[in-house]
C-alpha cells in the first residue's frame, strides 16, 4: 500500500511521497519490497495515488533490482486500508501479504518471522511489543490467536501493536466487500480480523522486536528508522574518491562517485551517496545519511541527520538531528539548533496540534527548494517550507509555511 500522502511528513511530503523517504540511503518502500522478495512472491500489486509517477519510477528500477514482477493498481479515491486492498484484489485473488509500504522493517528478520505461516498459507499478521499502545491498533489475543485490533486504544501502557503485515486467505479477503466506515469514514483493514475471528477464520500473530520495525508517521520516525537501518551497516566499504588525508572511524558505506575531500573525519555508521561531495574539513558524525549529489562542504558538520539529494551547505554550517529535502541551499553560517536551554523533549507542530518529538535533541525539518541566507540561525523543532527564503541573519523561532520570504527574525 504506497498511496498515502503522509501529512505528518510535511513539509518533506509537499515533494515526494511517504514511501519514497530516504531510510540509509534507500526509499522507506524498498525494505518491504525486499522482504516480499525473500518470501518468494511472484507479482506485487502497488497500490498508488499521491504522486504515483514518482512512485511507479521509483518501485519499477527496485521491482528489477530485487527481481519481483510489479504491477500498478491506482486508488482513485484514498478511503482506508481496507479500500486499497480491495482496490488490488479486484485485479487479482490470492493468498496475499499485504504490507504498508511505509514501514522500516528488517527484511531478513521480518521475513524469516512470517515464512512458517506463508508456508502453511495461514492467515497471520506480525506484532511488536510497544510502550505505548495508544499510538497504533493495539492487539487483542487468545493463545496464539488475534480477536481483534483494536486502533488507538484510550487507555495507555505496553503490549503488542499491529505492525502492519498481513498474510491473508483469498477466502478471507472476501470479507473486504462487507467491511463499513469507521468513525474517520475510512474502511479500515483491520476490521477484517475481528470479521474473520467470528467467522472461525482465525489469524495466527508472529512477534518482531522493536529494533526490526519503524511505522514511518512522523519527522523523527525518519531519524530514527535511518538510525536503525544504520546500525545494521558490518562493513566499511569505500567506493568513491577519498582524500589521503581523510579519516573513516567506523561502518560507512561511500557510494560510486561520492568524493571525500582532505581533513574531513567521517564516524560511521554513514552513508554517503553517489557523486556527492564532502569537506574539505566536513565532520560527519554517526547515524548521518548525505544523498546522491549533495554538497557538505568546508567546515561544516552533521550530526544525526538526513541530507537529500542535491542539497548544499558549502561552508561554516551545523546541520544537528535535522532534515533537510531535495534541492536546499543552506547559506554560509546557518545553524540549525537541536538543543532547548532547559534541555526538554522538543515539540513540534503537526497539523496544528504542538506534539513531543520524544527526542531531547531534535532539529530542523526543511521542505525542498528552501534558501537561507548567511548566518540564519533555526531553532530546535521548526519547520521550513519547501521553496521558502530566510534572509541573511535572521533567527527563526518557528514554523515558516511554503513560498515564504523571511525578511526579519520570525517569532
Amino acid at each position: 500500500m504506497a498511496a498515502g500522502v503522509g501529512k505528518r511528513l510535511k513539509p518533506l511530503t509537499e515533494s515526494r511521497p511517504k514511501v519514497l523517504m530516504p531510510v540509509a540511503g534507500k526509499p522507506v518502500i524498498y525494505y518491504p519490497l525486499k522482504m516480499l522478495s525473500l518470501l518468494n512472491v511472484n507479482d506485487v500489486y502497488v497500490v498508488v495515488s499521491y504522486m504515483r509517477e514518482a512512485v511507479e519510477d521509483v518501485v519499477k528500477r527496485l521491482g528489477d533490482e530485487l527481481l519481483l514482477n510489479i504491477h500498478f493498481v491506482a486508488q482513485e479515491k484514498e478511503l482506508g486500508t481496507a479500500h486499497a486492498v480491495k482496490v488490488a484484489i479486484e485485479k487479482v485473488l490470492d493468498y496475499a501479504i499485504v504490507v504498508y509500504g511505509d514501514l522500516y522493517i528488517d527484511s531478513e528478520v521480518v521475513a524469516k518471522a512470517l515464512k512458517p505461516a506463508v508456508v502453511k498459507g495461514l492467515n497471520a499478521l506480525t506484532a511488536v511489543e510497544v510502550p505505548d499502545v495508544t499510538k497504533y491498533g493495539k492487539l487483542v489475543v487468545s493463545g496464539n490467536s488475534v480477536l481483534k485490533i483494536v486502533e488507538k486504544p484510550s487507555e495507555g501502557g505496553g503490549g503488542l501493536a499491529n505492525a502492519g503485515i498481513y498474510a491473508i486467505r483469498a477466502s478471507t479477503l472476501n470479507i473486504l466487500n462487507e467491511v463499513r466506515p469507521s468513525v474517520r469514514g475510512e474502511y479500515e483493514l483491520t476490521d477484517i480480523v475481528e470479521m474473520a475471528s467470528s467467522r472461525g477464520e482465525e489469524f495466527k500473530y508472529v512477534v518482531i522486536g522493536s529494533e526490526h520495525w519503524q511505522d514511518i508517521g512522523y519527522p523523527w520516525d525518519l531519524l530514527k528508522a535511518n538510525k536503525m537501518a544504520l546500525e545494521k551497516l558490518r562493513q566499511k566499504v569505500v567506493l568513491g574518491d577519498v582524500d589521503v588525508h581523510t579519516t573513516i572511524k567506523g561502518m560507512v558505506y561511500i557510494d560510486y562517485g561520492a568524493m571525500v575531500k582532505g581533513c574531513s573525519y567521517i564516524e560511521g555508521p554513514v552513508y554517503i551517496g553517489r557523486e556527492a561531495v564532502i569537506g574539505p574539513n566536513a565532520y560527519i558524525r554517526p547515524y548521518t545519511t548525505i544523498m546522491n549529489k549533495a554538497r557538505i562542504g568546508f567546515s561544516v558538520e552533521a550530526k544525526e541527520s538526513i541530507v537529500m539529494e542535491n542539497t548544499h551547505a558549502e561552508h561554516l554550517t551545523y546541520i544537528g538531528d535535522s532534515i533537510i529535502a531535495e534541492n536546499v541551499n543552506l547559506g554560509a553560517g546557518t545553524l540549525l539548533a537541536n538543543l532547548r536551554f532547559d534541555e526538554a523533549n522538543v515539540k513540534i507542530y503537526v497539523e496544528g496540534k504542538k506534539i513531543d518529538s520524544g527526542r531531547r535533541k531534535f532539529g530542523a525539518v526543511i521542505g525542498s527548494h528552501a534558501k537561507t541566507g548567511v548566518n540564519v540561525s533555526i531553532m530546535p523543532g521548526v519547520k521550513i517550507g519547501s521553496y521558502s527564503v530566510i534572509y541573511p541573519g535572521v533567527t527563526v523561532y518557528k514554523d515558516v509555511p511554503p513560498k515564504t520570504v523571511v525578511t526579519k527574525d520570525w517569532l
